[in-house]
């Protein structure tokens, strides 16, 4: 580099996007400049409120002699796609914590390796090959941990589909998988090909959400529903005996049906309760201990074909009350089927939470609500994923009849934001045989 240039002092300018600064730097100098480092830093607010992010330029003016030449990595961050540039944008290329570790690292094995600290190494005495050793652990330490944006080497397509699975809530973890069998499976003539990819991509989701079966039930069956406050548990009890109802009297059989309510706190589930067992002409009877629920089970389950228990919600943290109503439902010879309900927007930590806190109830699956409230279901896939928890049924409105379904893996793929999903494709590998 010409001394004129080496001298040339660094300057710095800040940009809502890395684009944009470019394109500020081209208009002020005509291409005639360096850029030599790029980071996101936080401009504006007040005590820490109303931040945001912005790019950070650190540039040095050229030669202005003649010299022409442009850094390869400056034309290479011209020819980026835009998404590719906006996730490459918010990477700083300023010197790392991993780096400043290395050279640390270095210089202490270094005098690890010296028999005087304070005289001059003599590295002709140093096995050079245990000392490359050396230096390549530290290295690959630094290599193994963790990024947080996308790699500049990151092929386009990978990137875009990163950015649609976050954008449908999937978790980190759930998205890491998939990029790593994404960079397993195809080539990188086959990554050209972003239809093909994103279509595989959707068989992968679909592969990964298991919907439980329906299991054969003994007379009386009895139908338990558990989850934190606000879920509709209720709401899903008297549709699933709607349900039932309905399927009943297509097939012209007597269904005899019973309400059994836990939640003696909340006058409201009574009386939803209550106004659907009049319309059946049902009982609704109440339970508050583990001998009222045995009292009443002894006395009608010779005269019943169902039976639906309503349970209080709690929030997933509340240990004890928890536990308390573990205890009621603790009925020798109940054998029932206990469901775990949430709703479809809550957050993926927040799914985990309450999935792990029931876990004492041994639900044989759970049910998703309020669907028609949420439009991403990333979360919900991904703790189901990783928690290997099946799926049983949905609902979407409060109506007590129509409002719900059984889970099928083709409700939710339909659902993905930006995917171009092919139905008949999915339909022939997901459908019901």
């Amino acid at each position: 580099m010409p001394a004129m240039e080496m001298n040339e002092p660094t300057r710095t300018i800040t940009a809502r996007t890395l684009e944009e600064g470019k394109s500020r730097l081209y208009k002020d100098y005509q291409g005639d400049y360096e850029i030599l480092n790029k980071r996101t830093v936080l401009v504006g607010g007040f005590l820490g409120f109303g931040q945001h992010e912005e790019i950070e330029i650190t540039y040095r003016l050229r030669n202005r002699g003649g010299n022409n030449l442009q850094s390869s990595y400056s034309q290479a961050s011209y020819n980026q796609p835009a998404y590719v540039s906006r996730a490459l944008s918010e990477r700083s290329y300023s010197a790392s914590p991993a780096a400043d570790d290395f050279g640390k690292k270095r210089e202490e094995l270094l005098k690890t390796l010296s028999p005087q600290p304070e005289a001059k190494l003599d590295l002709n005495a140093i096995s050079l090959k245990y000392l490359a050793k050396k230096i390549d652990e530290i290295d690959k330490k630094i290599d193994e941990r963790p990024s947080v944006v996308a790699s500049q080497e990151e092929h386009p397509t990978i990137v875009r589909i990163e950015e649609m699975l976050v954008q449908n809530e999937f978790t980190y973890s759930y998205i890491k998988k998939i990029k790593e069998r994404i960079k397993a499976t195809f080539s990188l003539d086959q990554l050209e090909d972003f239809y093909s990819v994103q279509k595989e991509i959707v068989d992968w989701i679909g592969e990964s959400i298991v919907v439980s079966n329906d299991a054969v039930h003994r007379t009386p069956r009895i139908v338990i529903i558990v989850g934190p406050t606000g879920v509709g548990k209720t709401t899903t009890l008297v549709k699933l005996a709607a349900q039932n109802v309905i399927a009943a009297k297509k097939n012209q059989k007597p269904l005899r049906l019973c309400f059994i309510t836990t939640d003696s706190m909340r006058v409201g589930a009574f009386e939803q309760l209550s106004r659907f067992a009049e319309l059946f002409e049902l009982d609704v009877l109440t339970a508050e201990s583990a001998d009222d629920v045995k009292k009443i089970y002894d006395r009608i389950r010779n005269s019943v074909d169902m039976i639906f228990i309503d349970t209080s919600g709690y929030s997933p943290n509340d240990s004890s009350h928890i536990g308390a109503l573990k205890s009621v439902l603790d009925v020798p010879g109940l054998n029932p089927e206990v469901y775990l309900a949430f709703s479809a927007s809550t957050k993926a930590r927040d799914i985990k939470n309450i999935i792990q806190n029931y876990e004492p109830f041994a639900y044989k699956s759970v049910i998703v609500t309020k669907c028609d409230e949420s439009n991403q279901y990333g979360n919900v896939i991904s703790v189901l994923s990783e928690k290997n928890k099946s799926v049983s049924y949905i609902t979407t409105g409060q109506k007590a009849a129509g409002c719900i379904e059984k889970a099928s893996r083709i409700k939710f793929l339909i659902r993905l934001e930006d995917f171009e999903i092919d139905r008949d494709h999915i339909e022939n590998k997901f459908g019901e045989k």
